[in-house]
């Protein structure tokens, strides 16, 4: 009874080995055990801000993307008539909800830090006329 019992522990611990081995980790401190959520680095949800037209917004410019991500939400251009998409009315009630988040989560004036970002990025890269 005793050696099925000690068979079973050394198989469990085995196969706990090959899943810690294939699992990655995020944790990066010393003596904390790896793949446990209380230990994991707490992950930010992005929100989406839903635009119909790119003006202004250095769609594709990583420095850019960087900065609203920061901020906890992303531009996502969504010209109407394209189905499966969210109606006007969605789009702004959702546009609304999150412009809302950002003035308690970040500061009132986040626009205004979210513009000169953006313009610092415009600047580096290359991006601004004249």
């Amino acid at each position: 009874m005793l050696a099925v019992f000690s068979a079973n522990i050394v198989n469990a611990q085995s196969q706990k080995d090959g899943f810690s081995k294939d699992m990655p980790t995020e944790n990066i401190h010393f003596g904390k055990e790896a793949n446990r959520s209380s230990t994991r680095p707490k992950r930010q949800k992005i929100e989406y801000i839903y635009k119909s037209s790119s003006e202004g917004l250095l769609y594709g410019n990583p420095c850019a993307m960087q900065a609203t991500r920061k901020m906890g939400f992303e531009y996502v251009l969504q010209p109407p008539g394209i189905p499966g998409s969210p109606t006007q009315k969605e789009s702004e009630l959702n546009n609304f909800l999150v412009n809302l988040k950002l003035i308690f989560t970040k500061s009132p004036f986040w626009k205004l830090i979210l513009n000169n970002r953006i313009k610092k990025c415009r600047q580096d890269s290359g991006d601004i006329v004249g």
